[in-house]
C-alpha cells in the first residue's frame, strides 16, 4: 500500500471512531432502540412452528445488516452491550435455521402424513404444499398431492403431477412403481368416469374431461394412454353436444326466444369449428340458422316507423351475424334480404332531427309559392315549350308569343302608337326590360280611343309575359354557372314587375312561373346536394385525424343546409358518419371530463377509477377497430412509476367490477418486474370474476375470443387464462338449459 493510501485509511479510521464517540443523545437512542427491536425479534423465534422459518431467516437477515451497519459504534458505552447481544444471537439462531431448513421439507410432509392419517385432508394438502415449497423435489410430498387430487377428481392435474416426479424428481424403484401405479389408476378412472358420462348423455361434462386427458396424454412416456379410445370417445361426445345445442335451440324458437337459439346457434358454430374433425355432418344446423335468420327477418319487416329504427337495424345485425357463421347460400341469400330491407330504411337521430326540422325551408317554390300548382309535372320539359313561345334564339328567330308576333297582330292604329310598339320590341330585344315598359306607358298617355287602349293592353300583356320568361330563363342559367346571388336578384325583379302590373295571376304567368321555380329549386337542390358531399368529405377527414368534435360540428352544419318542399337532399351519409362517430365522440367527452378530475380536484384514485370506466367504453365499443387513439390505463400508471398505487388501483376496480381493466393493470406489475408467482391469487379471482361477467353478456362468444386472444399467448397470465377457461366452461355448462 502507497504512503498516500495508508494515510487515507488513517485518517479514516480515526474520523470514524471519533464520530462514534461523538454521537448525540438522539443518534444514540435511536441505534440502541433499533438494536433493541431486533433483539427482541430473534429471542422470540422459536423452533416449534415450522411456518414461520422463512420469517425467522428474513429477521437473521435483517439483526446481521444491522450488525454491519453499527459496528463502528461498538466501542460506544451505551451501544456496545445491545450490538454484542444481537451478534450473539443471530449467529446462534442462523445455524439453528439452518439445520431446520435443511429438514422443512421432510417435517412438513410428516405432519401432513399425520394429519392424512387423521382424516384432516384439507390440513394435510397445506402441509404438503409446504414441503413442496421448501423442496420442489420432495417426490412423497408431490405424491400424496397428486393422489389427493384424483380424490377430489382432479385427475388431470394429477397426471401432470405425476409425470414430473417421474421426469424430473429421480425417484427410487419403489417411489417409481408407485407412481406408474397410480398414473394407470388415473388414466382409468377418467375412462370410466367419461364413458359413464356419455352414457347418461352428459356430453359436455365428458367433452371437458376427455379434452383436458387427451391435452395431458399428448406427451405420454409411459405408455398409459390410450390415444385411440379417447378420440373415439371424443367423438361421441361432440356429436352429442352439438345434438343438444340443436334440441335446445329448437326448444328456444318453440317457446319465442329466438335471442337464446340465435346464442345456442353461434356457441356451437364456435364449437364445430374447433372440432370439425369430430363433426361430420352440419345440415341440421345450417337449417335451423335459416329458421331463426328467417324469423329476424319477419320480425325487421314489421318494424316500419322511424322510432324503430335501431331495434330494427339491431335484428337486422343479428340475421347478418347469424348468416355469415352458416356461410353459402344461406348467406347470400339473407345479405340480398337484408339489403332490400336496409334500402327503406330511413336513419333517424333525435338530434340531427331536430336540427334539420327547425332549419326553416329554403327555396324558390318556399318563397313564391302563390305560383306553385303543379309539382308532378316534367318542369324541364314545359320550360323547353316556354322558351319556344317567347325566347328568340337562332333557331327560333320569331317565338309566337313574343312582343314580336303580337305586333304584326296589330289593328290599324295610330303611326305615333306603332312606333313605340316596335321600340317596345327593340328594347326587348336587347334585354332593356324597365326601358321597353317605359315606351309601353309613353304609348298608353297616346292613345286616346278605346280600340287604341285595347291594342296597348295586348302589348303589356305579351310584353310581360315574354320578360317574366326571358328573366326566368336568365335566373336558371346563373344558376347553371354557380351565381345563385344573381338569380335570386332576377327572381326578385320578376316579382316585382308582376306584382306592378297585377299579372300574379295571369294564367300563362303561373304556367312560366310554375316550370321555372321548380326547375330552380331542382338545380338549388343539386348545388346544396353538392355543398353536403363536400361536409362528408370534410367530416371523413376530421374522423381518420381523431378530430370527433370538429367532425360532430361539420354534421350539423350539413343538417342545417335545407332546400324547398320540393328539394329532396340525401344526408343518409351525414347521418351514417353520425351513428359512426357517435361512440367516440361519447368517449372524447368523457375524457375531457376524467382528465379535468384530476386537474381540478388532483383526486389520483377518482382519476383512476374514471378512466378505467372510459378503458371498459373503450374496449366495449370496439373504438380500436375505429383507428380512436387510447393510451391504455397499464401505460400511464407504468410512467407514473408507482407499483404500490397500482396495486391500489388493482383493488379499487375490483370492487367496483372493473375486472378487464384490473387485469390489465396486473400487466403493469409484470412490466415493474413482479414475478407471475405473486400474482397468482388475483389473476385466478379476475379470471373467474370475467368468465361470469362475459356469459352474463349477449355477445359472449365474441368477448370470449377477444380476452382469449389477448391473453392466451403471454405466459405470464397462465394464472388468468386458466381460471378464465375453467370457470367460463363451468358457467357454461351449468347454464346451457336456463333462457332467463
Amino acid at each position: 500500500m502507497s504512503r498516500k493510501a495508508f494515510v487515507f485509511f488513517s485518517l479514516l479510521i480515526i474520523y470514524k471512531v471519533s464520530f462514534a464517540q461523538n454521537l448525540s443523545d438522539s443518534q444514540t437512542k435511536e441505534i440502541s432502540d433499533a438494536l433493541e427491536r431486533s433483539i427482541r425479534e430473534i429471542a422470540s423465534q422459536s423452533t416449534e412452528n415450522l411456518s414461520l422459518t422463512g420469517v425467522y431467516v428474513l429477521q437473521i437477515e435483517n439483526a446481521e445488516k444491522l450488525i454491519a451497519k453499527y459496528e463502528i459504534y461498538k466501542d460506544n458505552v451505551k451501544i456496545a452491550s445491545k450490538w454484542l447481544q444481537l451478534k450473539t444471537l443471530a449467529n446462534a439462531n442462523k445455524e439453528t435455521m439452518r439445520q431446520i431448513e435443511q429438514t422443512l421439507s421432510q417435517r412438513f410432509y410428516v405432519q401432513g402424513f399425520n394429519a392424512l392419517c387423521k382424516r384432516q385432508n384439507k390440513e394435510a394438502a397445506e402441509l404438503f404444499s409446504k414441503a413442496i415449497k421448501s423442496n420442489p423435489q420432495n417426490v412423497m410430498a408431490n405424491y400424496q398431492i397428486a393422489s389427493m387430487k384424483i380424490n377430489s377428481n382432479r385427475t388431470n392435474e394429477a397426471i401432470l403431477v405425476l409425470y414430473s416426479i417421474l421426469d424430473s424428481m429421480n425417484p427410487d424403484n419403489d417411489q417409481r412403481n408407485l407412481c406408474l401405479s397410480l398414473l394407470n389408476f388415473a388414466y382409468n378412472k377418467t375412462m370410466v368416469q367419461s364413458l359413464a358420462m356419455i352414457k347418461e348423455g352428459k356430453y359436455a361434462d365428458a367433452d371437458i374431461m376427455l379434452t383436458k386427458l387427451q391435452s395431458t396424454c399428448l406427451n405420454d412416456r409411459y405408455n398409459v394412454c390410450n390415444q385411440s379410445a379417447i378420440a373415439s370417445s371424443l367423438e361421441k361426445c361432440r356429436t352429442g353436444v352439438y345434438d343438444d345445442h340443436l334440441k335446445v335451440a329448437q326448444r328456444a324458437m318453440d317457446m319465442g326466444r329466438k335471442d337464446v337459439a340465435s346464442d345456442f346457434i353461434a356457441n356451437t358454430f364456435d364449437y364445430i369449428s374447433r372440432n370439425q374433425a369430430d363433426i361430420k355432418s352440419t345440415e341440421s344446423l345450417d337449417a335451423m340458422a335459416q329458421t331463426i335468420i328467417d324469423s329476424y327477418l319477419q320480425d325487421a319487416k314489421s318494424l316500419q316507423a322511424a322510432t324503430q329504427y335501431e331495434a330494427r337495424v339491431d335484428i337486422l345485425k343479428k340475421a347478418k351475424a347469424l348468416a355469415e357463421m352458416v356461410g353459402g347460400n344461406v348467406e347470400e341469400k339473407t345479405l340480398k334480404n337484408i339489403s332490400a330491407l336496409e334500402g327503406t330504411i330511413t336513419l333517424t337521430d333525435s338530434r340531427l332531427d331536430s336540427i334539420e326540422d327547425n332549419t326553416p325551408a329554403q327555396g324558390y317554390s318556399e318563397t313564391y309559392s302563390q305560383y306553385i300548382k303543379d309539382t308532378l309535372s316534367d318542369s324541364q320539359s314545359e320550360i323547353s315549350k316556354i322558351e319556344k313561345d317567347y325566347i328568340t334564339s337562332s333557331n327560333n328567330k320569331l317565338p309566337p308569343k313574343s312582343v314580336a308576333v303580337e305586333q304584326t297582330k296589330t289593328q290599324s292604329i295610330r303611326k305615333e302608337i306603332d312606333n313605340k310598339f316596335f321600340e317596345v320590341r327593340s328594347f326587348i330585344s336587347v334585354q332593356n326590360y324597365d326601358k321597353a315598359l317605359d315606351v309601353l306607358e309613353s304609348a298608353n298617355r297616346l292613345a286616346k280611343i278605346e280600340g287604341e287602349k285595347k291594342e296597348v293592353e295586348k302589348m303589356y300583356l305579351a310584353a310581360i309575359r315574354e320578360i317574366t320568361a326571358r328573366r326566368m330563363s336568365a335566373a336558371e342559367y346563373a344558376i347553371f354557372q354557380g351565381d345563385i346571388t344573381k338569380a335570386d336578384s332576377l327572381v326578385a325583379k320578376t316579382q316585382d314587375l308582376l306584382t306592378n302590373y297585377k299579372m300574379s295571376e295571369d294564367k300563362e304567368i303561373k304556367r312560366i312561373m310554375n316550370s321555372y321555380l321548380l326547375s330552380l329549386d331542382k338545380k338549388v337542390c343539386a348545388k346544396k346536394q353538392e355543398e353536403i358531399d363536400v361536409y362528408v368529405s370534410n367530416i371523413m377527414a376530421c374522423i381518420a385525424r381523431n378530430d370527433f368534435q370538429a367532425a360532430n360540428q361539420n354534421i350539423e352544419r350539413a343538417m342545417q343546409i335545407k332546400g324547398s318542399s320540393q328539394c329532396r337532399l340525401d344526408k343518409n351519409k351525414v347521418r351514417s358518419l353520425k351513428r359512426q362517430i357517435d361512440k367516440p365522440l361519447e368517449y372524447v367527452d368523457a375524457k375531457e371530463k376524467v382528465y379535468d378530475v384530476l386537474e381540478d380536484e388532483q383526486d389520483t384514485m377518482k382519476f383512476i377509477f374514471g378512466y378505467a370506466g372510459l378503458e371498459q367504453f373503450y374496449i366495449d365499443n370496439y373504438l380500436a377497430d375505429m383507428k380512436v387513439r387510447h393510451e391504455p390505463l397499464r401505460t400511464i400508471l407504468y410512467a407514473w412509476n408507482d407499483d404500490k398505487l397500482v396495486i391500489k388501483s388493482i383493488e379499487y376496480l375490483m370492487k367496483y367490477r372493473k375486472f378487464e381493466v384490473a387485469v390489465s393493470l396486473v400487466g403493469t406489475l409484470k412490466d415493474f418486474g413482479y414475478k407471475k408467482k405473486h400474482t397468482k391469487d388475483i389473476q385466478q379471482k379476475l379470471g373467474e370474476m370475467i368468465a361470469l361477467e362475459n356469459l352474463k353478456n349477449a355477445e359472449k362468444v365474441a368477448q370470449y375470443h377477444r380476452l382469449d386472444d389477448m391473453y392466451k399467448e403471454d405466459s405470464w397470465f397462465s394464472y388468468f387464462n386458466k381460471s378464465y377457461n375453467k370457470n367460463y366452461e363451468k358457467w357454461k355448462k351449468e347454464n346451457k338449459f336456463s333462457f332467463d
